[in-house]
């Protein structure tokens, strides 16, 4: 039973550990760079389907680009990267709605607005 403890006591801080270098890799340069990319790629996804009225595919692709989006951190994720995903969201909300054909350029100002921020990451 105290061997189930000291491994319980182990593995927790081991595995915090591990955990972090993942979360790490995205304050730098490469990282932020490889997911928002990802976060843009799944954006421009979004909002191609939301304009075919496809809004299965529309709501996934936002869904995936929110995943993107929670890997960067530190600097990269300012306020107009931060904007771009409330329009993301507002994206989202109309297509849950039902109406996709009006998420599509709400979708364009985000993606817009994701490839000055990405323009801009060293």
């Amino acid at each position: 039973m105290k061997m189930y403890k000291v491994i319980g006591a182990l593995g927790a801080p081991l595995l915090a550990a591990l955990l972090s270098g993942t979360v790490l890799a995205a304050e730098k340069a490469a990282g932020v760079k490889e997911f928002m990319g990802k976060t843009l790629q799944t954006t421009k996804e979004a909002q191609a389907a939301a304009a075919a009225g496809n809004k299965d595919a529309c709501l996934a692709a936002i869904k995936q680009a929110k995943q993107y989006y929670k890997e960067i951190t530190g600097d990269a994720a300012g306020k107009p990267l931060q904007d771009a995903m409330k329009k993301v969201k507002e994206g989202q909300a109309r297509c849950e709605a039902g109406q996709p054909s009006e998420a599509a350029p709400i979708l364009g100002e985000a993606v817009a607005t994701m490839e000055k921020v990405n323009a801009a990451i060293r």
